[in-house]
């Protein structure tokens, strides 16, 4: 089994950001790749114990969402231990602290605290607790199960020791559910947790703030934690930093600050033992740790450009677009829709060119037409894409992106279907997207006097009734003699 070979961080060195991977400088808008050669021996001594054969190739050539989504499935595979201090299937968490938070002198690594703390012969360390870096309330998870000893909880996310550390019972109390952030005005401060008022997303609210030499630790463990489970529902004070969708799923400031903090602390000697030891035996790993210049291409000034693991720099022109698909949906007649799509460019240069295939009527328009290859290059570029029908029906065009640069043209397809405003539409009233247990039952009821059968999770009612419902997503449905429709509900406590 791999134990921890030294507790020693570090310098912050630009260069520890991208070991292994190319590394790249910022001047006069322009990016150079430098491969440093010169760090290979550094490279193979800090990632000894990592098998590169644990990340597949088909990593290589991607960035942005394509990117993180490969990541997402190669992480999400992974062994649950048993939670707390008490062996099941052969482990538990606090086996795993054993060996993924132990300092040289045997002690207890606390990213909580200054306290000194030692493993028992069995069992928790007394005055400690495990501590789920992304606190759990921010997917909803409780104790559903107690008749399954040491897997009380539903998500996969509640047992990962990527993210669970042991913790300063005092520190991880007053560190609560918050999210992570600058704290300005400080209610705790034991000289590595604060917690206080701060400032995110330009509102005054409750932050936790690690020691300076855990930033970065805290950050990759919060980005390895997006990428894993970017398919859930998040709640709470999720969304402080977080948001609903597979990419990026940070809202801007939770990106800019794990970037941020990413950047200033680079990856330690501790986190990569750490990264070893977990593996050993949850069977996945955090990328960010083994190749820290992945964060760069996801969520960075590197997105655009294609990963690799040689860091070999290709040089061919090429152009990446957000999304090769435009649906407007169903829109009213006599009205219009507008959507931005972003084009970003690579070694481009020569102009490209932007225009409508496949459009008869001239429904479907975009701006600009004429995109420079140093703007592309740079900054990348937003189109506007507008609808504009002038009949019913579904509607179809190509958006194409030529360039002598390229070899092949770029299509986007568009799409759109455009209903008579004369038409009246069936629809929920009356019903909100969200309820507490404890809110009063609600009528049923459609915005037209119609008949009508109602069903809650599949089962026939006239009301919506909270306290009748477990907490998470449920389905109303309704049907009429001429359709049907349905809402998801989420109930919480």
């Amino acid at each position: 089994m791999h134990k921890p070979k030294t507790g020693k961080r570090f310098g912050k060195s630009p260069l520890s950001r991208y070991l292994c991977g190319p590394f790249y400088r910022k001047s006069m808008n322009k990016r150079y790749v430098m491969i440093i050669t010169a760090l290979c021996g550094i490279c193979f001594s800090l990632l000894a114990d990592m098998p590169r054969d644990y990340y597949p190739n088909t990593l290589e050539g991607k960035s942005g969402a394509e990117l993180k989504t490969e990541l997402h499935n190669l992480l999400k595979n992974h062994t649950r231990i048993a939670y707390g201090s008490r062996n099941y299937d052969g482990a538990c968490t606090w086996t795993v602290f054993r060996e993924s938070d132990k300092r040289d002198n045997g002690k207890v690594w606390d990213m909580y605290s200054n306290y000194t703390y030692s493993f028992p012969n069995s069992g928790a360390a007394k005055g400690m607790n495990i501590e789920h870096s992304v606190p759990k309330s921010w997917w909803g998870d409780s104790n559903y199960d107690d008749t399954t000893p040491g897997y009380p909880y539903q998500y996969d996310a509640s047992y990962d020791l990527q993210h669970l550390v042991p913790a300063d019972a005092s520190a991880n109390s007053a560190k609560s559910n918050y999210p992570l952030g600058e704290v300005v005005t400080a209610s705790f401060d034991n000289g590595v947790s604060k917690v206080g008022t701060g400032y995110a997303n330009g509102k005054a609210t409750n932050l936790f703030e690690p020691a300076d030499e855990y930033k970065g630790d805290f950050a990759r463990m919060y980005l390895y934690f997006v990428t894993c489970y970017q398919d859930y529902a998040w709640k709470s004070l999720a969304t402080t930093m977080f948001a609903q969708n597979s990419y990026p799923t940070l809202n801007a400031y939770g990106q800019s600050l794990l970037l941020k903090w990413h950047r200033q602390d680079p990856v330690s000697q501790k986190e990569i033992d750490r990264n070893n030891a977990v593996y050993s035996f949850q069977g996945n790993r955090n990328p960010y740790i083994d190749y820290p210049n992945m964060v760069e291409y996801i969520w960075g000034d590197s997105i655009g450009y294609e990963f690799s693991f040689s860091g070999a720099h290709s040089t061919t022109p090429s152009i990446t677009v957000s999304s090769n698909l435009i649906d407007f949906g169903y829109i009213a007649d006599g009205t219009s829709k507008q959507t931005e799509i972003y084009i970003k460019g690579r070694n481009l240069t020569s102009t490209v060119t932007v225009q409508i295939l496949n459009d008869n009527r001239g429904e479907f328009s975009v701006t600009p037409t004429s995109l420079t290859a140093d703007e592309l290059n740079t900054t990348g570029i937003n189109l506007t894409v507008s609808f504009s029908p002038q009949t019913t029906g579904s509607h179809n065009a190509t958006l194409r992106l030529t360039s002598n640069d390229l070899e092949s043209a770029t299509d986007i397809a568009l799409s759109g279907s455009v209903l008579s405003s004369q038409v009246s539409y069936l629809e929920i009233v009356g019903l909100k997207s969200t309820y507490k247990k404890s809110d009063s039952p609600v009528l049923l009821q459609l915005n037209s006097d119609v008949a009508v059968k109602w069903t809650v999770d599949g089962t026939s009612a006239t009301h919506f009734t909270p306290s009748n419902l477990s907490p998470g997503l449920h389905t109303v449905k309704f049907t009429t003699a001429n359709g049907s429709g349905k809402m998801r509900v989420q109930i919480i406590e």
